[in-house]
């Protein structure tokens, strides 16, 4: 079991150390003096079977440090363990060892116990000095001046309080061998009246086998299950006001105070999804966001200060460490903790400061964004070296303009180039990027296209959404529709696809005596019922399944009836199977908007994008799909009247002037990024 009753005397010998993480003794007179007069009450009324219970003693086994046999990191019940010492040692019984980590000095090892052992005599003979710049001292002093005067106050009244004291911290008949306690093997002192710890050994539940893991157990037991964050472990160090000098606590409560409030604004506006999707990594596994912040923080001091680490890289609590270190590394230099914290702060300040000027900039919050959209697919460690490199170049250019010049010219631009020939004897360019073996690079060009547009659009000062470009899979979509006799499309998207087909024809189309003898013929083995597109019945699976299977019988024969349909489109637009799949003929949209928009014609993917954008609107994001202002440009046809007059537009077609005009377009912000 690792829940027991510890008799005091089961402690005696015994060696226990209280890690750096932990909160320094801070008990004032007050909480010393009760728990005097708890024991002086239980002293007077003891009888046979009852017992002085205090709060748990919650301990793991501590693997690093060496000699001497086991020695218990104390994760809990630190104060009221470390005031029983000072109890027992005043009274001259035996009492066990402890040892703090804060005490342990520059040159010595953390892995001698004797290092940083607390020593009674030793703290009786302490400087004014020493007692005054170490507050674990100031306070352990407080306390065994408060030890001494109730003793002496007490004794005017109890001549013998010391032994009502002894007597129930160690009673006379406790028997010494702790085999009992360490075997769980049956308690001989269990009838004793006498203090005793409830004594939890997490290392047994939790699994926890050294000090390094042990910080996991402290989290856990100290906020009801719920585990701290490597966040909230920094919060909690920054703002322990308790570790100040004496002489300038009241200040630095106040600064506290103020970084606590400070803290709280900057978590609130990392909550705006348009700022944190400019600076945030694809996938985010810290639950706030200002641990990014953070951990951007604690790289840099890694880098330039830090160079021990008591965890892994892999460690959730891996900021922690490294900002506990250089708090430790810092104070061995000679530093005020205060000091340590304010420069801390400022680091926090100065990088968190760094985002909200991108981010209040439209220009470097679009430049910015769409770099990180670029390289999505890195994980948080890669992201953090990219934002690490945009700070230093932010940093160290002269003027605001050589930093957007570099971002889009040496970050983007690159990642945006064409790279390699398309053929033996020529390069490739925009002009020969097509749908398929170069979709990747498309998706790219077209997406600095739509940042670029959303960027030097002043009117409304929209911004481009970057959350909602990382949270959907992109895709592409043909403006002018693709060809419907396409070999690799299955037999329900085909159907759907000359359904629609279906629905553009006019009267005017079908006076073609060709085209409407093949429409009328495909029907009877392409059109599906709504239960049989959704399989609701075994009946629909059937005709669909028979449908599909006449189709295939005679594909080569269905496929030129479909060839005429794509012809008479295609002819319509002036358009081949070449520049059908040209960048020209692209847009970009989410994969789900793909899928709604099917194979119609621009007008019905144009009202279709209307519905989608409305319906995310109304939802607040939740349905629907948000259209990029590049892609919008294109479905409302604003590339039409520059070589036509306005008479001579077309809404229902993307026209060869369309296409044109928008290759022009998408070529000069090509080339403003690629130099």
């Amino acid at each position: 079991m690792n829940l027991k009753l510890a008799h005091i005397g089961d402690l005696v010998g015994m060696r226990f150390n209280i890690p750096y993480y932990q909160r320094g003794y801070r008990w004032e007179d007050k909480q010393v003096h009760d728990l005097l007069e708890d024991l002086f009450e239980f002293g007077q009324n003891k009888s046979n079977g009852q017992f002085y219970c205090l709060q748990p003693l919650v301990v793991t086994p501590n693997l690093e440090i060496t000699g001497g046999g086991i020695v218990y990191d104390v994760i809990d019940g630190q104060q009221r363990l470390t005031t029983l010492f000072l109890l027992l040692e005043y009274l001259g019984l035996d009492s066990f060892n402890l040892r703090y980590e804060r005490a342990i000095l520059k040159d010595e090892s953390r892995e001698q116990y004797d290092n940083g052992k607390l020593c009674y005599n030793e703290l009786k003979q302490l400087e004014d000095a020493d007692i005054k710049n170490n507050p674990d001292y100031f306070y352990i002093n407080r306390a065994m001046l408060c030890i001494g005067k109730w003793f002496d106050k007490k004794r005017e009244q109890y001549p013998k309080i010391k032994r009502i004291i002894e007597d129930i911290l160690i009673n006379p008949q406790y028997e010494g061998s702790r085999v009992a306690f360490y075997d769980n093997k049956e308690d001989v002192n269990i009838k004793l009246p006498d203090v005793r710890f409830i004594w939890y050994d997490a290392s047994e539940r939790e699994g926890v086998q050294s000090c390094s893991k042990s910080i996991e157990v402290f989290k856990r037991l100290n906020y009801g299950k719920t585990a701290l964050t490597a966040a909230e472990l920094i919060k909690a160090l920054l703002f322990q006001c308790d570790v100040y000098d004496v002489s300038r606590k009241a200040e630095m409560k106040q600064v506290a105070f103020r970084m606590s409030t400070e803290w709280d604004a900057m978590e609130k506006e990392l909550q705006d999804d348009f700022m944190w999707s400019m600076i945030s990594p694809q996938e985010y596994d810290k639950p706030s966001r200002i641990d990014l912040v953070l951990s951007f923080v604690a790289k840099e001091l890694k880098e330039e200060y830090v160079k021990n680490v008591m965890a892994s890289e892999s460690s959730k609590d891996y900021d922690y460490y490294i900002f506990n270190s250089y708090i430790r590394d810092k104070q061995k230099e000679g530093w005020k903790y205060q000091d340590i914290v304010k420069e801390l702060w400022a680091k926090i300040q100065d990088t968190y400061a760094i985002f909200r000027n991108w981010f209040a900039d439209r220009e470097l919050y679009h430049l910015t964004g769409l770099y990180f959209a670029l390289m999505k697919n890195t994980d948080t460690k890669q992201h953090l070296q990219m934002l690490q490199e945009l700070v230093r170049e932010f940093k160290s250019k002269d003027d605001r303009e050589k930093f957007v010049k570099w971002l889009k010219e040496d970050k983007i631009g690159e990642l945006i180039r064409l790279k390699g020939n398309f053929d033996e004897q020529t390069a490739l360019s925009l002009e020969n990027v097509y749908y398929g073996d170069f979709s990747k690079e498309i998706v790219r060009i077209l997406l600095v296209y739509n940042v670029d547009v959303t960027m030097k659009h002043m009117q409304d000062r929209a911004y481009f959404p970057f959350k909602f470009y990382r949270e959907k899979e992109q895709s592409i979509e043909h403006i002018h529709p693709q060809h419907l006799h396409d070999g690799d499309i299955d037999f329900i998207t085909r159907s759907q696809w000359f359904k629609d087909k279906c629905n553009e024809l006019t009267d005017e189309d079908l006076a073609d005596v060709k085209l409407k003898g093949a429409v009328d013929e495909l029907r009877s083995v392409l059109i599906l019922s709504q239960d049989e597109y959704e399989d609701r019945s075994k009946e629909a699976k059937k005709s669909c399944k028979e449908k599909e299977a006449r189709y295939n019988e005679n594909i080569d024969a269905y496929n030129k009836l479909l060839e005429v349909i794509d012809q008479h489109f295609d002819e319509l637009v002036d358009i081949d199977d070449v520049e059908l799949h040209g960048i020209g003929n692209l847009a970009l949209v989410d994969k789900i908007t793909n899928i709604r928009l099917g194979n119609g014609l621009l007008n019905t993917k144009r009202a279709k994008l209307q519905q989608l954008s409305d319906e995310y609107d109304r939802s607040g994001g939740e349905r629907g799909a948000c259209t990029y202002m590049g892609t919008w440009k294109v479905f409302n046809k604003e590339f039409s009247g520059i070589g036509e007059s306005p008479s001579s537009v077309n809404l229902r077609f993307w026209t060869k002037v369309d296409r044109e005009n928008y290759f022009k377009e998408l070529e000069k912000v090509y080339n403003e990024y690629v130099k």
